[in-house]
């Protein structure tokens, strides 16, 4: 029996995309694999609440402990960001999901945002643990070419798209000033300088002759900054975390779905909203191009005018919007659970055979 232990990084408790990917990985995987044994090796802090730093240091303090409390012929490391904590007794057995390349990014000066020092450690350790990786995924191609670009790791990188995933029947989220009937562009995403949220405030502001439009925004709690650029606009409302029922209610209710990221690793809330049936305008950032592929209207994350005008010929052209549901339907039922399963599974054993070979030779 093969034996293969997925490390979670991240607690099941709080909601976020690694909870959501180690859920699609787990049912993905499920129908294909016979032969194998999964477990789940959990390497966070119990009591570390929402500290980033508290998880840290309890990693750095207990990684190889709890790895080898799991015994497992490759560990698959959900998130590469953690990549750091791979003991590096364990490396040649570790394969990493790279989601996306933010943080080198911000510290090379191609996004906004300074990493501080203990980041930046961080990131020279999760450069080597990668590079001594038995094997390495992205969820996009575009995220493939990143990293080549960024780290010279070219080869032996797999693109494994990440599906929709299945959300709860759409519930109804009251929202004070929305009323039932009333038009709105609907963004999700935290406030991290590369979601371009107050870029989202500036689309809107182009929208004002759109007669009773209103903007609602989900997401974490706004900063000061967007509540005094919301300030200057009417009909502009912060729904605050959401739920996934929620969620889907909004995105089944919206007019439209604004994404207009300056980077992204994937993509999945573009996904999710074709796959509800609302149809996105988003950046030309190159997984969002990758992900959406032609199902949705783009234009540059700079340009709030073209993105605004992209808006515009939604909100006024119904034709096109129905051709643009119908292609966002269409595009997101490509991305099924079980082609990422039999990838993985291909993955996972290419990586097997790689290493027993090595072994053998050795």
């Amino acid at each position: 029996m093969k034996r293969l232990a997925w490390v979670r990084t991240a607690p099941p408790e709080i909601p976020g995309s690694m909870a959501a990917y180690f859920d699609l990985v787990r049912r993905a995987v499920e129908p294909w694999s016979g032969g194998w044994e999964m477990t789940v090796c959990d390497l966070f802090d119990p009591c570390g609440g929402a500290s980033m730093w508290k998880h840290h240091l309890w990693r750095w303090r207990n990684a190889r402990r709890v790895l080898a409390e799991h015994p497992a012929d490759l560990y698959h490391w959900l998130d590469g960001s953690m990549a750091a904590f791979i003991p590096p007794a364990m490396q040649c057995r570790s394969l990493v999901t790279v989601h996306d390349l933010i943080p080198l990014l911000q510290w090379r000066g191609e996004l906004p945002g300074r990493p501080s020092f203990p980041a930046r450690w961080l990131i020279r350790r999760s450069l080597r643990a990668l590079r001594a990786a038995a094997a390495l995924c992205t969820d996009s191609h575009a995220t493939r070419l990143d990293l080549a670009r960024l780290t010279g790791i070219g080869e032996g990188v797999t693109a494994i798209a990440v599906p929709v995933r299945p959300l709860p029947s759409p519930e109804d989220l009251s929202i004070p000033g929305l009323g039932p009937s009333d038009p709105f562009i609907l963004h999700v995403g935290n406030n991290a300088a590369y979601k371009n949220r107050l870029g989202v405030l500036e689309v809107f502001s182009r929208l004002r002759d759109c007669a009773g439009l209103h903007l609602v925004l989900a997401g974490p709690p706004s900063l000061r900054q967007m509540r005094a650029a919301a300030a200057r606009l009417e009909r502009v409302h912060f729904a605050g975390p959401v739920d996934d029922a929620w969620l889907n209610g909004l995105y089944r209710r919206a007019s439209l779905f604004l994404f207009p990221s300056l980077y992204e690793g994937y993509g999945m809330p573009v996904l999710e909203a074709m796959a509800a049936g609302c149809p996105v305008v988003c950046s030309t950032a190159a997984a969002l191009a990758e992900v959406a592929g032609g199902a949705a209207l783009s234009a540059p994350a700079p340009d709030p005018d073209a993105l605004a005008a992209q808006c515009r010929a939604l909100l006024s052209d119904e034709a096109l919007r129905r051709r643009m549901i119908g292609l966002g339907k269409a595009r997101a039922a490509a991305f099924d659970v079980a082609s990422m399963g039999r990838s993985l599974m291909e993955w996972y054993e290419q990586a097997l055979n790689a290493l027993e070979k090595k072994e053998t030779h050795a």
